[in-house]
C-alpha cells in the first residue's frame, strides 16, 4: 500500500473539432499554444467543468466525448498535477475569446500537433485521437 498518495491539481482540456475535422488551438502568450480547458471546481461535475471552461475560454458550446490521453506528473514546485483530455464536437467555428488567450486558429489536427502546440501532453493526446476516436460520452445540451 502506498503510504502517501499523490494530491494532485486536475486539468482537463479538450481536443475541439469543428464539422469539417479542424481543430482548435488557442494562444496563451507569444511562445505557447494550448488546447482550450482548465482546472476543475472541487464539486463541479467533470463534464460540466470541461464544458464551462471551454465556453468560458471559447464562446463554444461542445459535445464530449471520452478521454483520448491522461498524464499525472509534478511540476516544478514539486505540486502534484493530472491532466485528461478529452475528444469533443462543435458544430459552430465562431470563437469569442476570453482574456485567457491572445488568438486562436483552425488546423487540421496533425498540423495542430506539428506546427502550433508546445504542451507535450496535448501533442500526445492529438496523437491518441488520430488512432482512434472513442466512443460518446456526453452532450452539448446535457449542463
Amino acid at each position: 500500500m502506498t503510504e502517501q498518495p499523490l494530491i494532485a491539481e486536475v486539468s482537463q482540456k479538450a481536443i475541439v473539432l469543428s464539422p469539417d475535422d479542424q481543430l482548435l488551438v488557442m494562444q496563451m502568450d507569444p511562445s505557447t499554444w494550448e488546447l482550450p480547458g482548465g482546472r476543475m471546481g472541487a464539486y463541479e461535475e467533470p463534464l460540466v467543468g470541461l464544458k464551462r471552461e471551454v465556453r468560458e475560454e471559447t464562446g463554444l458550446s461542445v459535445d464530449v466525448h471520452e478521454p483520448v490521453h491522461t498524464a499525472a506528473w509534478r511540476n516544478d514546485v514539486g505540486r502534484g498535477r493530472f491532466s485528461v483530455v478529452y475528444w469533443c464536437e462543435t458544430d459552430s467555428k465562431g470563437v469569442e475569446l476570453s482574456h485567457e488567450h491572445i488568438d486562436y486558429e483552425w488546423v487540421s489536427p496533425s498540423r495542430a500537433r506539428d506546427e502550433f502546440l508546445t504542451v507535450s501532453i496535448h501533442q500526445r493526446a492529438i496523437n491518441e485521437l488520430l488512432a482512434t476516436k472513442p466512443r460518446r460520452v456526453g452532450h452539448a445540451d446535457d449542463d
